[in-house]
């Protein structure tokens, strides 16, 4: 991602690797009263407050009237409409996404228009997230702006002072606390807002931060100054961390992570002009100073930093990139044109023919599955199936379905590109992902597996999987199981622990399994455990096993993703004092 910001960088300017600034005002300056004006919704925007702002600006505050649409709004919202094409009032309708229904009506209201009788400051104002069901005429006239949250924590900190004037900058009595908390906090809420990128790494879960918690804590933040003779640390962090940005986050891990970043910034060393944001030396609030010293120093940090500067280990970056650029490359293959530019080239068509010809030709026969090893069919002293050998029989089952619809569909496609068989609208999907090599709907659901691969790794993944499943049908049970290989893992921990339950006749929802690491990998098998199953296939992100002193160490450069070792899983009661402590 970084190469493509430098590209634009130098082939078009910096001002197109910056998110451009929200103007509402020059939004509304160019509006007339005859055509909307959309906000479209993104994660976190919330551009109700900034009209507010703008109808105090402009004298029209007593007459802005809103309403969230929903069940059983259409006849206020129509009388609404109604009303200020006489008396010039500003009418605001929110969340239009939720009300499909009566989207049609809204076309009707617009297009019954008479601008002769409407009055001239009268506006129309929606707001609305993407949705199919918005009236495309309407769409087509109005105005669209959007508030997408800025990318970087130097956007995210210019789009946060664009907002702060001079009075307000200047508010508190406690001038140089004021301002040095102010920056603190703006740094805080760009942070949390930057974690997200980085998917499960940031956040366990998507939180939707707005700007309003900003604005509620940079109002207690004065307020608390102008009260207290001491800043009171304790009660701002609480207040902030706890209560305005907390009472959206619902995972206990990270309530933990959001309360220790604010204590890393809301704490009195920041009143020390030494003292900084995070590892970095870049990142600090600055001295006290004018609004535009500030904001220099802003416009002086780099565009592009670190992973450090959230408390994250620099092998972040290299996953989020990667999401960046694949995302990207999507986007330059949709607009690809589907012809070849000269004779001898192969056309989109031939390439998708000659990949679904290797796949076919790589894919092995179907596991028999009247060939078993003699050990399949071995019974317990009760006859019954061993549990394990019952679980393998399922999963060849649903290997079976998926690579017998693979033959098919390949087949089919490769006739239909001939002109032999008519292209069917799934055909037609299956070659167009072919040609971006991506996974065939009809692969992934309901008869594929979770997979996040691209179509060749895919392929390749799914035949190591189908020889894992064949050498244990043909040849017995392996020393160590690839636990990643099956469709459904958890069906075979359950067969594990029903086969100690069936021996030790302990009531299988008494057991709980022990984990422990072998000292090496799935090709050095030294053990086979009498009682549970050795395991494979697992892998650390942000971390790593050390083999050496057999603890969780950091990451090593560029390695943002690692093989676990073997693991025994040993069945034990869940009374078994003698495992407390054991993963």
């Amino acid at each position: 991602m970084g190469a493509i910001s430098n590209f634009v960088r130098a082939e078009l300017g910096d001002q197109f690797t910056k998110s451009p600034p929200y103007d509402l005002v020059g939004v509304f300056n160019d509006s007339v009263n005859t055509s909307p004006v959309i906000f479209v919704l993104t994660p976190g925007a919330d551009p109700i407050s900034d009209l507010i702002n703008l109808a105090k600006a402009r004298g029209m505050e007593n007459r802005l009237k809103y309403i969230s649409l929903g069940q059983g709004q259409g006849p206020k919202a129509t009388k609404l409409i109604q009303e200020g094409h006489l008396t010039g009032d500003w009418i605001c309708l929110m969340n239009c996404h939720l009300f499909a229904s009566w989207m049609g009506e809204l076309e009707k209201l617009q297009e019954a228009q008479d601008e002769g009788s409407m009055h001239p400051e009268y506006r129309l104002w929606l707001t609305s997230e993407p949705s199919k069901a918005f009236p495309v005429p309407v769409l087509q006239a109005g105005a669209k702006l959007t508030n997408e949250p800025p990318r970087g924590l130097r956007a995210n900190l210019t789009r946060t002072y664009q907002d702060i004037s001079e009075e307000e900058f200047n508010s508190c009595k406690k001038d140089r606390e004021f301002k040095k908390l102010l920056f603190a906090l703006a740094y805080f809420h760009a942070v949390i807002l930057e974690r997200r990128k980085y998917g499960p790494l940031g956040w366990n879960i998507q939180y939707m931060w707005m700007n309003s918690d900003l604005e509620v804590s940079k109002r207690q933040v004065r307020m608390f100054l102008e009260e207290q003779d001491l800043v009171p640390y304790p009660a701002l962090n609480y207040i902030i961390a706890d209560v305005n940005y907390g009472g959206r986050v619902t995972d206990k891990n990270d309530i933990k992570l959001i309360s220790a970043l604010l204590r890393r910034y809301l704490c009195p060393e920041v009143m020390n002009d030494n003292y900084k944001l995070s590892k970095l030396d870049t990142y600090y609030a600055p001295p006290d100073g004018p609004l535009a010293d500030t904001k220099a120093y802003i416009d002086s940090l780099p565009p592009d930093e670190d992973p450090e500067v959230f408390g994250l280990h620099p092998n972040a970056n290299i996953d989020y990139e990667l999401l960046t650029v694949n995302n990207a490359v999507d986007t330059i293959l949709m607009l690809q044109p589907r012809v070849a530019s000269s004779g001898a080239e192969k056309s989109p068509e031939e390439i998708t023919q000659d990949l679904a010809r290797s796949i076919l030709e790589r894919l092995p026969a179907q596991i028999d599955k009247e060939k078993p090893h003699p050990s399949i069919l071995e019974v317990n002293e009760k006859g019954q199936p061993l549990s394990l050998n019952t679980f393998l029989n399922q999963e060849i089952d649903r290997f079976n379905a998926l690579t017998a619809y693979m033959k098919s569909s390949l087949d089919m496609l490769i006739r239909a590109v001939d002109g032999t068989v008519v292209m069917s609208l799934d055909l037609e999907i299956m070659g167009q992902r072919f040609f971006t090599n991506k996974m065939p709907p009809k692969w992934e659901a309901p008869l594929g597996y979770p997979s996040l691969k691209p179509l060749n790794s895919w392929v390749d993944d799914l035949i190591k999987r189908l020889e894992f499943m064949a050498k244990w049908w043909y040849e017995g049970a392996p020393d160590s199981f690839w636990i990643s290989a099956f469709f459904f893992p958890q069906g075979f921990m359950t067969a594990a622990s029903q086969t100690y339950a069936r021996k030790t006749q302990l009531p299988i929802d008494a057991l709980k399994f022990c984990t422990h690491v072998r000292p090496y990998g799935p090709d050095a098998v030294a053990e086979v455990p009498e009682d549970g199953v050795n395991i494979h296939g697992l892998f650390m992100q942000g971390a790593r096993w050390d083999y050496k002193r057999t603890l969780i160490d950091d990451s090593e450069p560029r390695k943002p993703i690692v093989s676990f070792p073997v693991c025994w899983l040993e069945p034990v009661s869940v009374d078994d004092d003698t495992t407390k402590g054991c993963y």
